[in-house]
C-alpha cells in the first residue's frame, strides 16, 4: 500500500458523502477527471469495487460501505494521534515518573505535586519511593525515573540538579535523655552514645553525612541498630534505644518522645533538591522544573 495516499481516502469520503463526482470535485477544488482517476487508483490498490456508477447516479457498493465505516474510525484515530503528539510536544499530556527520598520529602513533594497539577492537570504524575539518594541516582541514570527529589549533589556526569531547600543536621534524642535539656550539644559529647542510623550501604546520604560529622569530631559512631525506614529510626529513638544525627526537619507529626537539638560546631548545610538527566529534552521535565522554580525561586537560599 505504499502508493496509497491521504488524497485518495479524502476523495473517496467526499464522493460517498456528496453522491456526485461533480459536487465532490467542486468541494475538493479539482476538476472531475483527476477525481475519477483517484478513485480508479484507489480501487486498483485495494482490489475491490467501491462505487456503482451509472449515467444517473453513483452510490457505494456493500464493500464501499464497509470501507467507509472502517476508514472513518481510522481517520478519527489518526486525528487523535496527531493531536496527542502535538500535546506531548507542548508537555501538556503524558506520564512523569518522580522518585523521592524519605521524610525530608514531606515538606517538598506535596507542594510540588499540588503546584504541578494546578498548572498541568492532564499530565499523570507517577510518584515512586521512598528510595535512598544513591538508589535514586541509579534509577535516573538507568532511565527508570525522570525526576529525583533527593539530597545533593549527585556526582554522575549525566545528571543535572538544582537546590530547592537547605537544612542542617541536628541530634535527635529521647525526651528523657540527660542531654535533652541542653539547647546546643557538642558533637564530641556524643562519642559514647549508642546510635540508630540508616544502613551504611545502599546509598543513604544521611548515613554518610552522620558518619562524616562524627569523624570531624574525632570519633566513630557506635551504631547499634540500622533501619532503612525513617519511621523506624525515629520510633527506636523515642523508645530510648539510642540517638541519631538527622536533619532538623526530619520529623513525623505523630511521633512523640523526641527532641531535636542543635549541634556544635554547626555542620555544613544539607542541600535538598531536584535532579534530572542532562540529555532529557522532555517538555514534561521542563514543565516540572518550571513549577519547582515558581515554588522555590531562590534555589534553597
Amino acid at each position: 500500500m505504499k502508493d496509497l495516499e491521504l488524497r485518495h481516502l479524502e476523495s473517496f469520503l467526499v464522493i460517498a458523502e456528496e453522491g456526485s463526482f461533480t459536487r465532490a470535485a467542486l468541494r475538493l477544488h479539482i476538476t472531475q477527471p483527476p477525481l475519477s482517476l483517484r478513485i480508479q487508483q484507489l480501487e486498483a490498490l485495494l482490489k475491490v469495487k467501491l462505487f456503482d456508477r451509472t449515467s444517473k447516479y453513483i452510490r457505494l457498493t456493500s464493500t464501499g460501505r464497509v470501507f467507509r465505516a472502517k476508514l472513518q474510525v481510522a481517520l478519527k484515530s489518526l486525528e487523535e494521534a496527531i493531536e496527542a503528539s502535538r500535546q506531548a510536544e507542548r508537555g501538556v499530556v503524558g506520564n512523569l515518573r518522580v522518585g523521592y527520598t524519605g521524610i525530608t520529602t514531606n515538606s517538598v513533594l506535596p507542594r510540588l505535586i499540588r503546584k504541578f497539577r494546578s498548572l498541568h492537570p492532564t499530565i499523570a504524575l507517577d510518584a515512586r519511593g521512598p528510595f535512598s539518594t544513591g538508589e535514586l541516582e541509579l534509577r535516573l541514570i538507568n532511565e527508570e525515573i525522570d525526576i529525583a527529589l533527593c539530597f545533593l549533589p549527585l556526582p554522575h556526569k549525566r545528571l543535572e540538579s538544582r537546590t530547592l531547600v537547605t537544612t542542617a543536621l541536628a541530634v535527635v534524642l529521647p525526651e528523657k535523655h540527660p542531654l535533652a535539656k541542653t539547647k546546643r550539644i557538642s558533637l564530641a559529647a556524643l562519642a559514647e552514645e549508642p546510635f540508630i542510623a540508616y544502613p551504611a550501604t545502599g546509598g543513604f546520604y544521611l548515613r554518610a553525612a552522620s558518619d562524616a560529622a562524627c569523624a570531624r569530631a574525632g570519633f566513630r559512631a557506635r551504631v547499634i541498630k540500622e533501619s532503612r525506614s525513617p519511621q523506624s529510626v525515629l520510633y527506636l529513638i523515642a523508645a530510648g534505644t539510642g540517638i541519631a544525627i538527622l536533619p532538623r526537619d526530619h520529623k513525623l507529626p505523630a511521633t512523640e518522645g523526641l527532641v531535636f537539638r542543635e549541634l556544635l560546631p554547626p555542620t555544613a548545610p544539607l542541600q535538598y533538591g531536584i535532579a534530572w538527566r542532562k540529555d532529557d529534552d522532555s517538555p514534561l521535565v521542563a514543565n516540572f522544573l518550571a513549577a519547582a522554580g515558581h515554588l522555590y525561586p531562590d534555589g534553597g537560599i
